[in-house]
């Protein structure tokens, strides 16, 4: 009896962390293997736990993949640093996991280095002259 109680303690503590790593290898492989492009934010929301503002924010954006001319809404939860201001209407650099589309991450800074412009063309030929690789 004790065996198993024990057992079921050590899966409980266990199942976090394997399922953290895992998230974290989907993040890496995503990072290399996919496609990086820039998302729209929406809006940036702060997110409370039991009351408790957390340094997570939830942000809103507007994702177009490449090739496709509609874009779509995606929700992302990230941790932001305290001085770090995110505000609607900026740019944030994002990675489509290649195997399943609705996943995306934040983009690393090797994944930033190879981002596919999208959007319309106005805005794509403003972000050339600012600098941004096609």
């Amino acid at each position: 009896m004790k065996i198993a109680i024990w057992t079921l303690v050590i899966l409980a503590a266990l199942t976090p962390v394997v399922l953290y790593f895992f998230q974290r290898w989907r993040q890496q492989k995503a990072e290399r293997e996919g496609v990086a492009v820039y998302a729209t934010v929406i809006s940036v929301a702060p997110m409370k736990r039991f009351g408790r503002t957390l340094p997570i924010m939830k942000i809103v954006m507007w994702i177009q993949e490449p090739g496709s001319t509609t874009s779509r809404e995606v929700t992302l939860s990230s941790r932001v640093e305290p001085g770090q201001k995110i505000t609607a209407g900026v740019r944030l650099a994002v990675v489509i996991d290649p195997k399943n589309p609705e996943r995306i991450y934040p983009a690393g800074p090797e994944a930033a280095k190879r981002v596919v412009l999208t959007g319309p063309r106005r805005e794509r030929r403003q972000m050339r002259k600012a600098g941004y690789k096609d």
